[in-house]
């Protein structure tokens, strides 16, 4: 797979990262700060354990997937950034990769003991500076730096707030992870039509996107049939399924770090009744027009909470329109009649973190907007400025735990049209779209294009 590497912009990129820490350590009254990787942690009386994930901090100053436990970066205002690189020399695993092409952003020394790593990255900083270490608590390198402020709220909401404003590289490099994460839902979806279980079709995908499982920006959710009423299901069966009614895969890319993240919805060929199939399509097809129309709302300044009453408010629209209920679209959203179709928000920042951060945060200080009691589940609250990448998600599902609760109410909804529905779980349409100026950039749909183009 050739995936280009947008490397011509890192620079730009650092000096944008650089002078972003560089004035938040100065407004929060530290001299300097230190990003500490992580360490891998074992599970409970084991001498092994989960897939080790580099502090997602540090990881927006390198392009690259992952740097080695252990390893540190020290920010000092006014100078290079010092990288001190954890590569142990042994004969048990392979030593991790040294950064390349960096020497005019960071001063790299490599190390193959932690502790004189450690001992080193005190030694960088002056006696009796005030010093933020941002990472995981309890660890070997916190320890030696006695003194120093432990993950500080004021600069922790200072870095988060701005982190959801993405660089021309790291828009470039999102764009790399939606072409990975298409060529793997193009596999996916060849391989559920030729009859594949959910297993097989994870291999399909994993071979595609040349992923394994570690590097994957989270676990694909690969579901069947009833399986796609699950909003997070987490199986893959290995035995194939009676009837293929209905496939839901969301899962995604990961490039330099950056993650996508692409929900499709496909009906099957060997569906258990050919009425109910065509329903499912025809719903599919009505589902992609409702998401298309609410990717092009998304505007600068615009508030994500009004995307998501738009979003049911559309919905009302479709279950008339396909006779899930008997009563008007305005009826069916002031009786929330809606929310047990579509539990889950609109949808959530992307970048570094499939789940990025700073989500209800609404200024450089910290300041907060919960969600309201009646979209709980909204991941996005602060209105939306340009080069935020965010998800537009809208799902339609056929949950029978919450349609009970409806049944009992006789709320006006059409059962037998449900039941026969119920077989396919549900549907969920995902981009990742990136806010600009004017009309939104669609990183998902630009990358189907490409790849129906190449």
């Amino acid at each position: 797979m050739n995936i280009e590497t947008p490397l011509q912009l890192f620079a730009d990129h650092f000096e944008t990262i650089y002078q972003r820490w560089g004035m938040a350590l100065n407004q929060c009254g530290f001299d300097n700060g230190v990003i500490y990787a992580g360490e891998q942690s074992l599970y409970f009386h084991d001498d092994h354990g989960a897939p080790f994930k580099t502090n997602p901090n540090l990881v927006q100053w390198l392009p690259q997937d992952s740097i080695p436990e252990h390893s540190c970066l020290v920010v000092r205002p006014g100078e290079k950034p010092a990288l001190l690189f954890f590569r142990p020399i042994d004969f048990w695993h392979a030593p991790s990769q040294i950064p390349q092409n960096h020497g005019e952003h960071f001063n790299v020394e490599l190390f193959e003991d932690s502790n004189d790593l450690f001992s080193r990255c005190k030694a960088l900083l002056e006696k009796g500076s005030k010093t933020a270490y941002i990472g995981e608590s309890h660890t070997p390198l916190l320890a030696k730096l006695q003194g120093c402020t432990e993950n500080p709220t004021d600069l922790i909401h200072h870095l988060y707030f701005q982190r959801g404003s993405k660089t021309p590289y790291e828009l470039a490099t999102m764009a790399c992870a939606s072409s990975i994460g298409v060529n793997g839902h193009l596999a996916a979806a060849k391989a559920f039509h030729a009859g594949a279980t959910e297993f097989e079709i994870h291999l399909s995908y994993l071979k595609a996107t040349g992923h394994n499982e570690v590097s994957l920006p989270y676990s694909n959710i690969i579901a069947q049939n009833e399986h796609a009423s699950l909003l997070h299901y987490q199986h893959q069966e290995r035995a194939r399924a009676e009837n293929l009614n209905s496939l839901l895969i969301d899962a995604g890319g990961t490039f330099n770090g950056y993650a996508s993240d692409i929900t499709r919805t496909h009906v099957g060929d060997q569906c258990y009744s050919a009425e109910a199939g065509n329903e499912f399509e025809a719903l599919i097809t009505s589902m992609d027009a409702h998401q298309i129309q609410l990717t092009q709302a998304v505007r600068k300044d615009c508030h994500y909470l009004d995307l998501h009453r738009q979003m049911h408010k559309q919905l009302a629209e479709v279950l008339v329109a396909h006779d899930l209920v008997s009563c008007s679209a305005e009826e069916a959203f002031e009786q929330d009649l809606t929310v047990p179709f579509c539990p889950h928000g609109l949808g959530h920042l992307l970048g570094i973190q499939v789940h990025d951060v700073g989500g209800h945060q609404i200024s450089l200080k910290g300041e907060q907007a919960p969600p309201p009691e009646s979209y709980s589940t909204l991941r996005l609250t602060r209105p939306l400025e340009t080069n935020m990448v965010i998800t537009i998600e809208p799902g339609l599902y056929f949950i029978p735990s919450l349609l009970k609760p409806l049944r009992q109410d006789k709320a006006p909804l059409n059962w037998s049209k449900i039941e026969a529905l119920i077989p396919f779980g549900g549907i969920r349409i995902e981009d990742n779209v990136c806010v600009t100026d004017a009309e939104p950039r669609n990183l998902t749909r630009e990358a189907f294009a490409r790849a129906d183009n190449g």
